[in-house]
């Protein structure tokens, strides 16, 4: 059996049931009563069934047109919230963006920044991906996820790539409460080319382990590497073991039990920076996501 009715149809039984009058149904539905007839009669047709009894006095809906009203005001509400939803979509009201992120350089930004996006915002969806920052990277790249945020480093190697910051850190030394150097408040660089150093494995993650040591090339010095971490917690775990010492940004100090000290690196100020960073603008949304941003940054 072909199914040709269409939702004008369900729209159309709908005004005669709710008026109870092909006059007024059909003044409603902006058709001559003769056309609305027309209409009332070809889906009776459809439906295989008797909808509407009518006389010169009244019009009575029947049991099987009670049943067959409940379910296309149903049909008619889905139909109407879809079109709203993807003209809502087109036009960047509402949607989902993909957004990747370090969760150990935004766990303190990242509820606050989500949770007024999502009181100003509540239709739009966030799917988030906590990620390293090489994969953080090639998602990226590869267009599976809208934004991320991540350290501005190595950026330049995606094309088309746009960015915003969102915070800047102080690089600091990380060593154990014991050092001798524990207690200052910052110290120089120079004077610990002679420690041993931890550092992220550069098979896990390579800007980690790079960024420390073109921090120490630029002192003068490469460090002397004795072991290697596979998370950044293992790396605090390794500074607290007294292995050796490491260079991290002050934010990772949250992480850290107080058995281990962090010390600023003198010029080094503000030298860790964090950025939201996006492909493309073809997602429409991600403005509004950059507003939130800006205001909570």
């Amino acid at each position: 059996m072909v199914i040709n009715m269409n939702i004008y149809q369900m729209e159309c039984f709908l005004a005669l049931a709710s008026t109870l009058n092909y006059t007024k149904a059909s003044k409603k539905q902006h058709m001559t009563q003769p056309n609305f007839s027309k209409t009332i009669s070809n889906l009776e047709q459809e439906v295989g069934t008797q909808l509407v009894q009518r006389s010169t006095r009244s019009v009575r809906i029947t049991a099987a047109g009670e049943v067959f009203a409940q379910e296309a005001a149903k049909l008619v509400l889905l139909y109407r919230d879809a079109l709203s939803r993807t003209r809502d979509v087109g036009q960047g009201i509402n949607g989902t963006i993909g957004v990747g992120f370090l969760g150990t350089a935004m766990v303190s930004l990242l509820p606050k920044i989500f949770s007024k996006f999502r009181e100003r915002h509540n239709d739009i969806q966030l799917n988030l991906v906590d990620y390293t920052y090489s994969p953080l990277m090639e998602l990226l790249a590869n267009d599976q996820i809208d934004i991320a945020f991540l350290p501005d480093m190595e950026l330049e190697g995606i094309p088309g790539l746009k960015s915003r910051a969102i915070y800047s850190d102080d690089m600091c030394l990380v060593m154990n409460k014991n050092h001798p150097m524990a207690d200052e408040s910052i110290v120089d660089l120079e004077d610990f080319k002679s420690e041993n150093f931890v550092l992220v494995d550069s098979a896990v993650s390579n800007c980690d382990s790079t960024l420390v040591i073109d921090i120490c090339l630029g002192r003068g010095f490469m460090p002397h590497v004795v072991s290697s971490a596979n998370t950044l917690n293992s790396l605090l775990m390794m500074v607290e073991c007294n292995i050796g010492v490491s260079i991290l940004a002050k934010h990772m100090q949250q992480f850290a039990t107080d058995s281990v000290s962090f010390v600023k690196i003198r010029g080094y100020d503000k030298y860790f920076k964090v950025v939201a960073a996006w492909r493309h603008s073809e997602n429409q949304l991600i403005p509004k996501l950059l507003d939130v941003i800006g205001e909570v940054c």
